[in-house]
């Protein structure tokens, strides 16, 4: 296995990194469930394996306590590798589990997530963080275990950094759930006062990964990335009180007790600013090193000519257009004529930021031209649209 920095690979024999030998054994369980209910439906020659990637297969996922008996926290989330199949073959495999994984939440009460993975593209898989991390720690729970043995190296020093961008507007499209869901004035508790915080602490992880990457220190275990960020000898601005937000992150990671800040009278508002300020500030920073320059505003970050590092080449031009076309129409085309080449990931980047910072504000021109919508369109509706992008292209 391809380890990052000479540091050992996790352990292989293990899913989170101090439960016992019960709660080994209850995701144990759950693997051979969930390996059993793919094999069904998928054999060989088709079926070359199922991986297990996140922080199951990196041995650091959660558990939770629920009348004394162990539950796993976070989701399941996995490749599988099929062989041979075409387009037509392999979406209406995705509609199949699509059901099995709504089945398998009700048995083992987390999401179980499936990705399809050919065999055929291993050898030319991209260089991002998904796939650069899935080769660092994963687990095949059924299948060939070298299935992933061709994929070529991917060392987290040389990882593109715009896929730090991409992970910054996945976790920040979850800030903007919860904007939305104060913006709409629902109480937040209970379950969404849950949902909430684990937003707001997977925002927070997200910073600490940026601020690595940007240094040239990320790694994908989360007790190295803790002791990195600890002992950086590199200060900035609100250092302290991100390592305080940071700490109780991890702990939620690991020890997820969220009722806590129910108990605690916890204000979901004031965390909430709290956190996108946290966000904006370290996005911000990180841009500036990315691009070698520091950012203007959120509106002129926001200008299709200041790229965000999404369909990275020249070959990715047709495929841009092409995505654009689909998505926004011709008229859309013509009307922001200027985002045409750019992936549609480069315009939600470009959006977010002003989303978060102005919550309820109309939306300015930067923010509509990058959405495709009419300037002065309610916040709502802006966020809306955004969501409904995210969700194609995130």
């Amino acid at each position: 296995m391809r380890t990052p920095d000479n540091d050992l690979p996790p352990p292989p024999d293990r899913y989170t990194c101090d439960g016992d030998a019960a709660v080994e054994a209850r995701v144990a369980r759950d693997q051979a469930l969930i390996a059993a209910a793919v094999t069904r439906i998928l054999t060989p020659p088709r079926f070359r394996a199922l991986v297990l990637m996140g922080g199951y297969g990196r041995a650091e996922g959660g558990f939770v306590m629920h009348e004394g008996q162990p539950a796993p926290f976070n989701d399941y989330d996995y490749f599988i590798v099929v062989r041979g199949m075409g387009r037509a073959e392999r979406a209406a495999l995705e509609q199949t589990l699509a059901r099995v994984s709504l089945e398998l939440k009700g048995k083992v009460g987390v999401d179980v997530d499936f990705a399809l993975l050919r065999d055929e593209s291993l050898a030319t898989a991209d260089y991002s963080l998904i796939n650069a991390e899935m080769l660092w720690g994963h687990r095949v729970v059924a299948g060939d275990p070298r299935v992933l043995a061709a994929m070529p190296a991917m060392p987290f020093a040389g990882l593109p950094q715009a896929e730090l961008t991409r992970l910054m507007l996945n976790r920040g499209s979850l800030l903007l759930m919860n904007q939305r869901r104060l913006e709409a004035g629902e109480a937040i508790s209970g379950q969404r006062l849950e949902i909430f915080f684990k937003f707001l602490f997977k925002a927070a992880r997200a910073c600490g990964d940026a601020r690595l990457a940007g240094n040239r220190r990320y790694h994908p275990a989360y007790l190295t990335k803790a002791e990195r960020l600890a002992g950086s000898d590199v200060a900035w601005p609100g250092q302290a009180e991100f390592l305080g937000l940071y700490d109780q992150a991890m702990e939620a990671k690991f020890h997820p007790r969220l009722a806590r800040y129910e108990a605690a009278g916890a204000d979901p508002r004031a965390w909430q600013g709290r956190m996108v300020q946290l966000w904006l500030d370290t996005l911000a920073w990180f841009e500036g090193v990315r691009l070698g320059r520091p950012i203007p505003d959120w509106e002129g970050y926001a200008a299709p000519t200041l790229g965000k590092g999404q369909g990275r080449d020249t070959l990715a031009l047709p495929g841009n257009l092409a995505r654009n076309l689909k998505t926004f129409g011709p008229l859309g085309l013509l009307r922001h004529a200027r985002w045409a080449l750019r992936h549609p990931r480069d315009r939600l980047i470009s959006a977010l930021p002003l989303l978060l910072a102005n919550p309820g504000a109309a939306a300015s021109p930067a923010l509509a031209d990058a959405l495709g919508i009419a300037a002065g369109s309610p916040w709502v509706a802006a966020s809306e649209r955004f969501l409904d992008l995210w969700r194609r292209y995130s």
